[in-house]
């Protein structure tokens, strides 16, 4: 590819970091024929942290930057989901704050993809589980076609090529934090 888009190259830079999270253990039963209670909930506290740590840090950085961004508020629907099945949420801590619209943009992109991914799931926990299982974060605020579009145009008009390094470094801390929590549920 001799000229990528923002979200060609971002994509293919991150393809390890999506397959570590999305093959972690905690996570991959979601997708499971056979998908138990105790691993859907799991799945869930194990999403939580990074969730909403994410959501603070990237509400914080936005306002700190001016930045206008519709950001999805879902950590209070986890948590919700998470009650339902009697699983205690941990106290999420602040991600770090990003430093620049670059990172913020990184950030966002690992935050709203999940969007993306929670519709497919909703599907499959339905269809395994039926109605058994509360889904409201996976449900309420899937994203649509025209918002992840949306959020390209945003990246594309914030991000000049020279800044990808720095999107890229937003979108593995948000990985990275991921994977810190994901890595505390196997202990």
């Amino acid at each position: 590819m001799s000229n990528p888009t923002l979200s060609e190259w971002l994509k293919r830079e991150t393809r390890a970091d999506h397959r570590r999270v999305d093959q972690h253990p905690a996570l991959k039963p979601l997708l499971k024929r056979d998908l138990t209670l105790p691993e859907y909930a799991t799945a869930l506290s194990a999403l939580y942290v990074p969730i909403a740590s994410l959501e603070e840090a990237l509400s914080i950085g936005l306002t700190a930057l001016g930045a206008h961004y519709p950001l999805t508020q879902r950590a209070a629907l986890l948590k919700a989901d998470m009650d339902q099945l009697g699983q205690h949420a941990s106290v999420p801590h602040c991600a770090s704050l990003p430093k620049s619209m670059a990172s913020i943009v990184g950030m966002l992109y690992v935050l709203e993809g999940s969007r993306l991914g929670g519709a497919m799931i909703a599907r499959h926990v339905k269809r395994v589980m039926g109605d058994q299982v509360p889904l409201r974060f996976f449900t309420t605020h899937p994203l649509e076609e025209a918002q992840w579009a949306d959020f390209w145009h945003f990246a594309e008009y914030h991000c000049p090529p020279p800044t990808w390094p720095a999107v890229l470094a937003g979108a593995q801390q948000a990985f990275t934090l991921f994977m810190q929590e994901l890595e505390m549920i196997e202990r």
